[in-house]
């Protein structure tokens, strides 16, 4: 699997282009629906398929791979696309990789379930969940653009008894989430969903005073993370979410945000006798950088009883990615980490 994936990633352009060349051969009247533009984004999604095929053979799990193209076959449909046409470039995908049969298998895994993979995408805004409500309400100001009203409804809620954890809990988690699953179906663009990010990432700023003032666990050291997202991976805010609910619980943290050099955050983690580092990624093609930072901080003696623990749905798909990676520990939710967190360093 590893030699296929590396002839594959290393003619991925050539590859990519030779699957929209044989879609359009095949499909003349492709061009005719969706135009010049419509080309183009096929190349992106050629480029995608066949970044996520060797994420796949690198991790050599077909989970990966059969996730990206349930997820792909939402985001295409609400987009017009239909699963005929997903399902016909997968067969293309299959004749460009055939020299690979591990390649072909996996391929062709994806393309006979896909009829079976779901069309629909639950909400992650639960009408039985404590505060569902504020989270409801502060998502609809975002999504009207608005900002200043996102904050208000945070601050009454603080107000009337919520704590601080249970906003990021049950508002700033699941709403962010459910942005995301809004964008895969087509309700948001990619702007509405940058903005809920950016506005979110300034109420978290704005309650920043709050958060000292909640009152943590004693200890006479704290306990001291570093955390951060892989080079090239821009989705940071569950990490943030995280940081910061780690500093309610009295952690000293080191929030380092996106695409972070490897070298730079290890370093930090020597100079600040870090108990943990803690590594995002969203998106499966980064799990190699994922590895490749374990790697580095393995081999620096002075971190020797340091932990490593890994987050973010790249790594929800296939449960024990993260010991294949070198990680101690995986965790898919914020609750999730901080327990994690409380039993690796006591």
């Amino acid at each position: 699997m590893k030699l296929a994936a590396h002839h594959i990633r290393t003619h991925l352009e050539d590859k990519a282009a030779a699957i929209v060349d044989r879609q359009f051969a095949v499909r003349p009247d492709l061009l005719e629906r969706y135009g010049e533009i419509g080309r183009i984004r096929c190349l992106e999604d050629a480029r995608f398929h066949l970044q996520y095929l060797v994420t796949a053979l690198e991790a050599e799990t077909q989970e990966l791979f059969l996730d990206y193209i349930a997820w792909a076959k939402i985001v295409l449909a609400r987009r017009n696309v239909p699963a005929d046409d997903l399902a016909a470039n997968l067969d293309i995908v299959v004749s460009v990789v055939e020299e690979f049969p591990e390649a072909v298998r996996l391929v062709r895994a994806a393309r006979e379930q896909l009829p079976s993979m779901p069309d629909e995408v639950p909400s992650f805004l639960d009408p039985r969940e404590a505060l569902w409500q504020t989270a409801d309400a502060y998502l609809n100001a975002l999504l009207k653009g608005n900002r200043r009203e996102a904050e208000e409804i945070v601050v009454r809620a603080l107000d009337d008894g919520a704590s601080l954890r249970d906003i990021y809990r049950r508002v700033f988690e699941p709403v962010q989430k459910e942005v995301g699953r809004l964008w895969q179906l087509n309700r948001v663009s990619v702007a509405q969903e940058h903005f809920c990010t950016a506005a979110t990432q300034q109420v978290m700023t704005r309650l920043y005073g709050r958060l000292f003032r909640e009152p943590k666990r004693d200890a006479q050291r704290p306990r001291r993370v570093v955390a951060m997202c892989v080079g090239g991976e821009l989705h940071e805010i569950g990490l943030r979410i995280v940081t910061d609910m780690l500093e309610l619980e009295g952690w000293q943290t080191w929030y380092l945000g996106a695409s972070m050099p490897a070298a730079s955050a290890i370093q930090l983690c020597v100079d600040h006798d870090a108990d943990v580092l803690l590594i995002s990624a969203t998106l499966p093609p980064h799990l190699a950088a994922v590895a490749e930072v374990i790697r580095q901080f393995r081999r620096r003696p002075e971190l020797a009883q340091a932990k490593v623990v890994v987050g973010g749905r790249a790594l929800r798909t296939v449960p024990d990615l993260w010991r294949a990676i070198g990680a101690d520990g995986y965790a898919e939710h914020a609750d999730d980490c901080l327990q994690l967190l409380d039993r690796l360093v006591a």
